[in-house]
């Protein structure tokens, strides 16, 4: 390469990294009163996307700077975190031309307030409004369900009227609705938790208490919120069928993004909820006319035919790779000829152990008998499947599941799970009895022919 050509290739390296520099933001933030020992902060650009990461800025001479990607609409989220606390707020920052951000955050009540535009007063007040409301639903037993009512509504009521008095900005106004409900959401699921008592003894639902979810909820910031596509999913009713629910999501929500995620969501849920044996054909028909109709993932239609493996009659899943200790592959139809009893597990579940020592009792009790006791390693980390065998003296035959593929495939959502495969290697029974029933399992292996 002549010198020449290395010079200009030098030239565009820098001019790139230049570019790159200059469509940054510099954050130099003070935050007030300072802390004794170590503190973090970070920045974390919210886009409508969702796909950028949070940044750590540098300490030094108790201001923390550092590039950060820039936000289309200058909203971010900054964490503090020091002495096993964790404050959190969301700014919206406008840079000059510069590209600097020189901004002064004050910790006050747990949260970090920033005050210098209309924006930022709203946004800071609501954090607040948030976290009291929160503390009273945490720290307050026994409020009762009007008083329940209430506090859920507040969150959505402190953001509409912080909107109505501050004359923000469109994007800060989107971005609070969402925050608001979410929040609102949060906290109307932690109430059994948080209140001790049963969730049947709510006796009134978050979609009653916060109006216009429709509105609030359909925009560019709503798939930033996980619980967002929650609170849509569950508005609407399970019993419409899985047709008849994104029908009324695609006639209540504009927004693509926040339609992708519900959608995404309903129907993860119907290929975990649908009863497969009790209808396979019209599930299917249903998932292909949603699929067709609101252009969906065509991946859906793939899981859902894989869960055919759930239905009894159905062979043992082509795809899975299974493999003993020493990497050797085994397949399942050398077992042909015998009924098989399938233990799902992994060295890190605590009730699959607890199940082992009540498995190797059955087995030692059924060795001279025509059922074949199979178990399967559900883990990713092979040693410490390993040791784990060790460790609880586990015999027979020990398999693993190499590409962590069986679960999925039969549509098993926890471990233990436990199985029965007939003589021809086709499922008998699915969810079958689990080894510390023992008396109830030993009945129903002595029945099989």
């Amino acid at each position: 390469m002549t010198m020449k050509k290395l010079f200009s290739l030098f030239t565009v390296a820098l001019l790139a990294v230049a570019v790159a520099q200059a469509q940054r933001v510099r954050f130099e933030l003070q935050i007030e009163p300072a802390v004794e020992g170590e503190m973090k902060v970070y920045v974390l650009p919210l886009t409508a996307e969702g796909n950028e990461k949070a940044m750590q800025l540098r300490g030094k001479e108790g201001k923390y700077v550092g590039g950060v990607t820039p936000s289309e609409k200058g909203l971010y989220s900054v964490a503090a975190v020091y002495d096993n606390r964790q404050l959190m707020s969301t700014i919206h920052v406008v840079p000059g031309a510069d590209n600097k951000a020189q901004l002064t955050l004050k910790m006050q009540d747990n949260t970090l307030m920033l005050d210098n535009t209309p924006e930022n007063k709203a946004l800071s007040a609501l954090n607040v409004k948030m976290n009291d409301l929160d503390r009273t639903l945490w720290t307050k037993p026994g409020i009762g369900n009007d008083s329940l009512r209430l506090l859920v509504e507040g969150y959505g009521r402190a953001a509409g009227s912080l909107m109505e008095k501050s004359g923000i900005s469109r994007p800060v106004a989107d971005y609070m609705k969402v925050w608001a409900y979410t929040r609102a959401y949060n906290a109307y699921t932690s109430i059994p938790r948080a209140q001790n008592i049963e969730a049947s003894e709510i006796d009134f639902d978050v979609a009653e208490v916060l109006p216009g979810m429709s509105d609030a909820l359909d925009n560019d910031y709503a798939p930033l919120f996980p619980m967002a596509a929650q609170m849509i999913a569950r508005s609407i009713p399970a019993d419409e069928g899985l047709l008849g629910r994104l029908e009324k999501l695609y006639g209540s929500y504009k927004n693509e993004a926040v339609r992708a995620a519900v959608a995404s969501m309903m129907l993860s849920a119907f290929l975990s909820e649908h009863n497969y044996s009790a209808d396979f054909e019209g599930g299917l028909a249903q998932l292909q006319q949603a699929i067709e109709k609101y252009g969906l993932l065509q991946r859906y239609v793939d899981e859902y035919i894989k869960r055919k493996a759930t239905i009894v009659g159905s062979p043992f899943p082509a795809d899975v790779v299974l493999e003993d200790a020493d990497g050797n592959v085994v397949d399942i139809a050398s077992f042909k000829g015998k009924y098989l009893y399938i233990d799902l597990w992994a060295s890190w579940c605590g009730p699959c152990c607890k199940e082992v020592p009540y498995l190797q009792a059955i087995e030692k009790e059924f060795q001279d008998s025509n059922v074949v006791f199979l178990s399967i390693s559900t883990d990713t980390d092979k040693d410490a499947w390993k040791n784990k065998m060790v460790e609880l003296n586990m015999h027979g035959n020990q398999l693993h599941d190499r590409n962590n593929t069986l679960c999925n495939a039969l549509n098993v959502k926890g471990i233990p799970f436990f199985l029965i495969y007939d003589k021809e290697g086709k499922l008998h029974t699915y969810k079958a009895m689990r080894p510390s029933r023992s008396d109830a399992l030993k009945m129903i292996l002595e029945g099989l022919e």
